[in-house]
C-alpha cells in the first residue's frame, strides 16, 4: 500500500453531522481536500449551500442533507437519504451537538434532560443506524468527537479573568456527555470490530476563537504543552487520517487533539 495514496478519500462516502460548526467545518474542509464524497448533515441546507459551493471547488463531492437531531423521524430519514443516493456510508462522523438554554452549575434539570436526550440518546441512534449499515458492508469507519473534558475535571484557573465564560464550563450535561461518549467508544469497538467497522473517539482542546477573552487565551495555553490553543488547521489531518485505510488496525482509541493539556 502506498502511504501517501492511504490517505486519499477518493472513493469513500462520508457523512458528518455537526460539520459546519467549529472542528467540524475544518473536519469537512479537510474531507473535501481529501477527495471524499461528503455528505453534510445539517438544519437548514438554505444555509449550507454557499459552504457545500466552497467544498465543491476544493476538489471533492460535497451534498447537503436535512435533518432535525430533536427528532428520530429526521435522522433515520437523513441516513437513509444518504444509503438511498450512495448505496453505503464508508465513514461517519458525529460532531453535532444541541446547545441547551440554561448551563452552568445550577443547569435547571429541563434543559440537562433535554441536552442528554440530544446530545446524547440521539447522538447514540444515530452510531447505530449508520452501524447498521456497516455491518451490511462489512466494512466502516465511526469518527465520534467527545472532548478533553471528558478526560479531566475544569481547571477552574483557566478562567481567572474570564468570569463569563466560568459559568458555562461547569455545565453538567457536557461532562456527563462526553464522558459517556468515551466510555461508548470502547463500548461499540467490541462489537462492531467483528463487522470490520471501525470506532474511535477524537477529544479536542480549547479551539481558539477571534473574541475569545485574552485572559482565558493566557491561562490555558501556559496549561498545555505547546503554549497555545488549537487553531482551524489542527484537527484536519486526524480526522482524515481516522478516516482513511492508514489507521486500518486502529478501534476503540481515545484520541486528544488537545496541545498536550490532559498529559500535564
Amino acid at each position: 500500500m502506498n502511504i501517501l495514496k492511504s490517505f486519499s478519500l477518493e472513493n469513500k462516502v462520508v457523512l458528518i453531522t455537526g460539520g459546519r460548526q467549529l472542528y467540524g467545518k475544518s473536519s469537512s474542509i479537510a474531507l473535501a481536500q481529501a477527495k471524499a464524497t461528503l455528505y453534510i448533515a445539517t438544519h437548514s441546507i438554505e444555509k449550507a449551500l454557499p459552504f457545500i459551493e466552497e467544498l465543491n471547488k476544493m476538489g471533492g463531492k460535497a451534498y447537503a442533507v436535512q435533518f432535525d437531531q430533536e427528532d428520530p423521524v429526521s435522522i433515520k430519514k437523513m441516513i437513509d437519504h444518504v444509503i438511498g443516493q450512495q448505496g453505503r456510508i464508508d465513514v461517519f462522523i458525529n460532531a453535532s451537538r444541541v446547545k441547551p438554554k440554561s448551563f452552568g452549575w445550577d443547569q435547571l434539570m429541563s434543559d440537562l434532560e433535554y441536552s442528554i436526550r440530544c446530545n446524547g440518546a440521539a447522538f447514540l441512534y444515530m452510531n447505530r443506524l449508520v452501524g447498521q449499515q456497516m455491518i451490511k458492508q462489512k466494512s466502516g469507519s465511526m469518527i465520534l468527537f467527545g472532548s478533553m473534558m471528558g478526560l479531566v475535571g475544569v481547571e477552574s484557573h483557566n478562567y481567572d479573568g474570564a468570569d463569563e465564560m466560568k459559568k458555562g464550563a461547569y455545565s453538567h450535561d457536557y461532562a456527563i456527555i462526553k464522558s459517556g461518549v468515551n466510555g461508548w467508544t470502547r463500548h461499540a469497538a467490541s462489537y462492531y470490530g467483528r463487522f470490520g467497522i471501525r470506532v474511535n473517539t477524537i477529544c479536542p482542546g480549547g479551539l481558539k476563537t477571534p473574541d475569545m477573552n485574552p485572559s482565558f487565551v493566557n491561562n490555558y495555553s501556559l496549561h498545555t504543552q505547546l503554549g497555545r490553543l488549537a487553531d482551524n488547521e489542527d484537527i484536519k489531518g486526524v480526522v482524515v487520517f481516522l478516516a482513511s485505510d492508514t489507521s486500518k488496525y486502529i478501534t476503540g482509541a481515545i484520541l486528544p487533539v488537545d496541545g498536550g493539556y490532559v498529559s500535564i
